[in-house]
């Protein structure tokens, strides 16, 4: 069947293609109409290249079928739902939800880095979605940028479980090769031992240091490295990140064993969101991030100033980032004050330090004592991360 001929098909008597949404290297997503119950919905078709030889068709059948059998046993609102999947022309059609929504590459390529509380709450919603799948048995294996989705009221989806595996399977494709974007593959991919939660980790630590940087944590030298299984460095700080950079360090640790877990991730990116920060930067800030982001840039390169070596180094500059900010704000502005009252509130009754209503009926002096306990709380639960993770 000509690709053409697909506009218009009527799928199972039922799924009416209309116009196509995007396009891939062996997939194409159309916008359809569900006849019987007369709502759009999104229709992904698996293209067959005539070139490809009969056990590549059937690799991509049953990646696909696997996509969508993952994908439909999972229910969560930062993933999409799996309506139905129809075979025709001996490959599978997978019915889905239709998202009005753009990718975060796009979005980072159209408007450049995002801020970083708002980079800290797509983090929250993808590790929420993320844990619904380890706790599935399956990892995603394909965590970066052009695999989440944002619509226009905020909701932030993961998409494409086509190369998702099973908890413990190995990193290798059956053929032998190492599958997946060289920007967003953890360190350990390119060793073909099996895959766990951590992997997806690191992959997400990438997608939201791209957001908030502009570019992924390692340049080409570094992707080289990771696909050689050369000795990696830590990735350099994130410039840009202020409270959200000890999250990012703890996750895009090299070794496995020393990153975050998906807990103690959440609960920084909570607090990363709410926290407030003003950088003190100099005019050349911006002509060094557009350095470190070139192709030909090593990271690890000399600098005038020396870069934190560990994730815990990197928490030490956190509290201090965040110490600093909330200090100045308390001291300037009381309409600071109040917001920073809310934020500590939220983000301690969240983590467990505080119960809802414990200060509605104290005095206005003893509420600002209790902000001052609640920042030290802050700090210290900063500093526990730093020796207790």
């Amino acid at each position: 069947m000509a690709e053409s001929e697909a506009d218009g098909r009527l799928l199972k008597g039922r799924y009416q293609l209309t116009s196509e949404i995007a396009r891939g290297g062996v997939g194409t997503v159309w916008r359809a109409t569900d006849l019987v119950i007369k709502r759009e919905v999104a229709v992904k078709e698996l293209r067959l290249p005539s070139e490809l030889s009969r056990s590549e068709r059937e690799s991509l059948v049953q990646r696909t079928t696997r996509e969508a059998r993952v994908a439909g046993r999972l229910t969560h609102p930062s993933l999409v739902t799996v309506l139905d999947v129809v075979d025709e022309d001996e490959r599978p059609w997978i019915v889905m939800e239709l998202l009005e929504a753009s990718t975060l590459e796009e979005i980072i390529q159209v408007g450049g880095p995002l801020p970083y509380q708002r980079v800290a709450e797509i983090g929250l919603q993808l590790i929420d979605a993320l844990k619904v799948a380890h706790g599935e048995g399956i990892v995603h294996r394909d965590v970066k940028p052009d695999n989440v989705m944002i619509s226009e009221d905020g909701r932030v989806v993961l998409t494409d479980f086509g190369l998702a595996a099973w908890n413990g399977e190995s990193a290798l494709s059956a053929s032998g090769r190492i599958i997946g974007s060289p920007a967003y593959i953890p360190p350990e991919r390119a060793k073909a031992g099996p895959v766990g939660p951590e992997s997806d980790l690191w992959s997400l630590g990438a997608t939201l240091y791209a957001a908030v940087e502009g570019y992924p944590p390692y340049d080409r030298k570094g992707y080289i490295k990771i696909l050689r299984q050369e000795q990696l460095d830590e990735p350099k700080e994130a410039a840009n990140a202020g409270p959200l950079a000890p999250v990012l360090a703890g996750m895009l640790r090299v070794e496995p064993g020393e990153r975050l877990t998906a807990e103690n991730a959440a609960k920084m990116l909570r607090i990363a969101a709410l926290a407030p920060w003003s950088p003190k930067r100099d005019g050349n800030t911006s002509e060094e991030g557009a350095a470190a982001g070139g192709e030909d840039t090593e990271a690890g390169d000399d600098s005038d100033h020396e870069e934190p070596e560990t994730a815990r180094e990197h928490f030490r500059a956190g509290a201090h980032v965040l110490a600093e900010s909330i200090s100045d704000r308390l001291r300037h502005s009381p309409e600071a004050m109040n917001s920073i009252m809310l934020s500590i509130r939220e983000s301690t009754e969240t983590l467990g330090l505080t119960k809802s209503g414990k200060h509605s009926e104290r005095s206005h002096l003893t509420v600002a004592a209790g902000v001052g306990l609640g920042v030290v709380a802050l700090l210290a639960l900063v500093v526990w991360a730093l020796f207790g993770l």
